[in-house]
């Protein structure tokens, strides 16, 4: 059996912790050698395997593949984890709605915040709060713009470099942007998004952390043909939002040093998922 996971673009700017959009970046998972796909053999360690295992699954070999980068703020542990439980829950008999349920709650307790783990299983928008998953259709016509460097980031280090505390003030305007958020994709009215975007909480120390990240993410947010820019999880990737027409533009536009990339990704409707016929990367 093979199944996929997709990758996922979290916090949003404000949503930190609670908000994610999946993206159209497929984790493979077999649990069987096909003979095709070019897939490797995942590790004891590999958090497809730990969730694998977490979840019940059968004690045999698996193989993955995946073009998420590591370490880079797409939600690459998430997807292998959801992607792991998810298979485990379909070999004890499960259906995929249940499977996807299994996924999420076994990922999401791996993880130690559901957001990146609920996009990957359900797709689509989501919020993660409350102990509560809700999964939002985000609006047609437009793509991600994901720049990310060479350079990983330790999602455990960046949490260390966030303040214990936070002003009253800026907890109050980071509410009230994530809130927006949730209007903006639940009305498809994207034009608050950019101010919607903005964050107290955990971007600048972030970007203060990056300078070269930071340089990135200010083109931009000075570019008037995009709807929203953030800080794609930890980091270091960055995310803008466009209309479809217009992402390959605002990709042309970024400057790339050596080991950078820019991809225009689409949103992922459906998440976990069984594959049938041949992989496709």
């Amino acid at each position: 059996m093979i199944v996929t996971a997709p990758a996922s673009s979290a916090n949003l700017g404000p949503g930190f912790d609670c908000l994610a959009v999946a993206v159209d970046l497929p984790f493979v998972l077999a649990d069987s050698s096909p003979d095709e796909g070019d897939l490797l053999v995942a590790e004891p360690e590999h958090p497809a395997v730990v969730a694998h295992a977490a979840a019940g699954g059968d004690p045999t070999p698996l193989w993955w593949r995946s073009p998420i980068p590591p370490g880079r703020g797409l939600g690459f542990s998430g997807a292998a984890r959801v992607a792991g439980a998810f298979l485990a829950g379909l070999q004890q008999g499960d259906g995929v709605v249940d499977a996807r349920v299994r996924a999420l709650a076994v990922a999401a307790d791996l993880e130690g915040h559901a957001e990146n783990a609920a996009a990957s299983a359900h797709g689509d928008f989501v919020v993660a709060a409350a102990g509560h998953t809700a999964r939002l259709r985000f609006p047609d016509g437009v793509d991600l713009v994901v720049w990310s460097p060479s350079s990983r980031t330790s999602t455990t280090a960046s949490r260390r470099s966030l303040p214990a505390r936070v002003p009253l003030d800026d907890a109050v305007a980071n509410v009230g942007a994530a809130a927006a958020w949730v209007a903006a994709v639940a009305t498809g009215d994207l034009r608050g998004l950019r101010a919607a975007s903005a964050d107290r909480l955990h971007q600048p120390t972030r970007l203060e952390a990056r300078p070269d990240v930071a340089v990135v993410f200010a083109e931009l947010s000075a570019r008037a043909d995009v709807h929203a820019v953030w800080l794609s999880g930890s980091g270091p990737s960055v995310a803008a939002l466009a209309d479809s027409t217009l992402a390959p533009v605002v990709a042309a536009s970024v400057a790339l040093a050596d080991g950078c990339s820019v991809r225009v990704l689409g949103v992922d409707r459906v998440g976990a998922r069984i594959v049938d016929g041949p992989l496709e990367t």
